[in-house]
């Protein structure tokens, strides 16, 4: 009877057992395969959002699913619009797995998901980013312990004592802002400051209220009695939409004075910038939010994070302009467009010649001693050469990564099997350049053509020169859409004109894209898809964009 009780209660210890473990492996089955929908208010083009997203995957890695939505409210603002996309995204949802969290990316996506809080995300952690109304951020939080997030709070105090402190004569302050939604909440803040500085007078020139052409005189008439801020510049009174590089080279043209900013929208486009909100850590902090919650559910996000990360950041083409030094800037701040002196630029090969010139010393002295020791110091020689052109890795005209090197990243990427984007494009015309111009004025053209892709170069994209004015970039998205808004992006860096012989001459490219594994299972097959895009563009009037899958068997 003894034995028999204690087989017993050893098979109950071992069942509850096997019972624990299985529900362990459950949970932690389920927690690797979390999904998580990404809705923002604006397209994935508006400078922020890939910053945001970039911030999500930094903090989600490859453990959390991702997928994007975007609203695109600073292009598509009626009620009809708005419609739209709740009805697209009603039927979305309907036909696809649940999601397990909700990432809202500025005001517009967040007041759309709590609209449709109950009927479209019932139950689900709702984490938000960038949100600037901070009254409906915590009453939302109020109202449901399921969300949370951070609001974006511009840092006008640091960057308004910055100003104040280079320019203590000012009794002005104006700010450039637009009646979105954005531009509604920025002013509150902004109006709020009037309060702490009452010994400065608070104005605003509305772009929303005036023509382009009468923005431009209202900032001409500002001098330096005032500060000026950029906000928000997304359109004018006739309708007029404006990139946040558009609006940044408006303003900063037309302002004799410099322009202070509180948001990375526009810098390195003439703005002298501030203590900017980092959107990439926004987007790290809400996406961390969901992940806490998916690994210790606790059925309650934490508290709202009132205070945006930040950054001092300034652009050195505007301090040089207006005679601004670095030591007049907080200590730490990033500095853009930054003009090296020569033993900055050429530190290396200033390193590399004396390398070189006391090696020549000591070979000289052994050629005098040792005159047998020729051959052997030679064959060094043209060793050491050989060495240094094998790790030439960048090409010497255009500053890119060069043909050898996107031949071998490009492997590497489909020996991971993961799906990208590969764009072919070049210079519609260069022949001609180089035929009426000269060779100088063509790698001209390709030099400067490469410093403004490199311009885009993010963790999603990067470009490559392959030969002569060919040119290549990789982007790392399996959506076609991505690739396409890189490739309009590409488009878009011909709109300046170049500057040849002092005269100005308007190119533009043709540019074809294949998608990997779609077009071609190896290196081979999606350049020639890339190239057969291209020139399907060049043959059919130049300038324009192509997949390959539209124009495979075409002529």
């Amino acid at each position: 009877m003894v034995k028999t009780g204690k087989s017993k209660y050893l098979i109950c210890i071992l069942f509850v057992l096997f019972v624990c473990f299985g529900a362990l492996c459950q949970v932690h089955a389920s927690d690797m395969d979390k999904r998580v929908l990404f809705i923002s208010s604006y397209s994935y083009g508006w400078e922020t959002v890939p910053q945001q997203i970039e911030g999500v995957k930094e903090a989600f890695l490859d453990e959390v699913s991702v997928d994007y939505k975007f609203m695109d409210t600073k292009n598509a603002t009626s009620p009809e619009s708005m419609e739209l996309f709740y009805q697209t995204m009603r039927q979305y949802l309907c036909e696809v797995k649940p999601y397990d969290g909700i990432i809202a990316g500025d005001d517009a996506a967040f007041q759309f998901v709590l609209a449709h809080r109950e009927e479209l995300f019932p139950g689900i952690p709702i984490a938000f980013e960038g949100i600037n109304n901070k009254a409906l951020a915590s009453e939302a939080r109020h109202g449901d312990p399921l969300i949370s997030g951070v609001v974006e709070e511009l840092s006008y105090v640091n960057t308004l004592e910055l100003a104040y402190k280079l320019y203590p004569r000012a009794h002005r302050v104006v700010a450039v802002l637009d009646n979105s939604m954005t531009g509604e909440g920025e002013r509150e803040d902004f109006y709020r400051l009037s309060k702490k500085y009452s010994q400065l007078e608070f104005s605003e020139i509305n772009a929303s209220e005036y023509s382009k052409e009468e923005l431009g005189k209202k900032l001409e008439e500002l001098n330096d009695d005032t500060i000026l801020f950029y906000v928000l510049c997304s359109s004018d009174k006739e309708g007029n939409a404006y990139t946040s590089k558009e609006a940044a080279q408006w303003i900063s043209s037309h302002a004799q004075i410099p322009v202070f900013t509180v948001i990375s929208l526009g810098m390195g486009n003439g703005v002298l910038g501030g203590e900017r909100v980092s959107h990439q850590e926004m987007g790290y902090l809400a996406a961390n939010m969901l992940k806490e919650e998916f690994e210790n559910p606790k059925g309650k996000l934490p508290d709202v994070i009132q205070g945006s990360p930040r950054e001092c950041c300034f652009d050195e083409n505007v301090m040089r302009r207006f005679e601004i030094k670095k030591s007049d800037l907080p200590k730490g701040s990033t500095i853009i467009n930054h003009q090296t002196k020569f033993w900055e630029r050429n530190w290396h090969y200033i390193l590399i010649t004396l390398a070189a010139g006391i090696v020549i010393t000591v070979i000289l002295i052994r050629l005098i001693l040792e005159n047998k020791k020729k051959s052997r110091i030679n064959d060094d020689l043209q060793k050491a050469k050989d060495n240094f052109e094998i790790e030439a890795k960048y090409d010497m005209l255009t500053g890119l990564k060069n043909r050898a090197v996107f031949y071998q990243e490009l492997q590497e990427k489909i020996d991971r099997h993961k799906s990208f984007g590969m764009i072919l494009f070049d210079v519609d015309g260069f022949k001609n350049v180089n035929d009426t111009l000269g060779h100088n004025n063509g790698d001209v053209v390709l030099k400067e053509l490469a410093k403004r892709c490199s311009k885009m170069e993010n963790g999603l994209f990067r470009v490559y020169r392959l030969a002569g004015d060919e040119f290549t970039a990789i982007v790392e998205a399996k959506n076609e859409e991505v690739a396409k808004n890189y490739a309009r992006m590409i488009k878009f860096t011909f709109k300046d004109p170049f500057i040849l012989d002092e005269k100005e001459y308007s190119l533009h490219s043709s540019i074809g894209i294949a998608m990997f594994p779609e077009d071609g299972g190896n290196s081979k097959e999606i350049v020639e898809a890339a190239d057969s895009a291209m020139y399907y563009v060049k043959n059919h009037g130049k300038n324009n964009i192509a997949f390959y899958r539209e124009v495979a068997g075409k002529a």
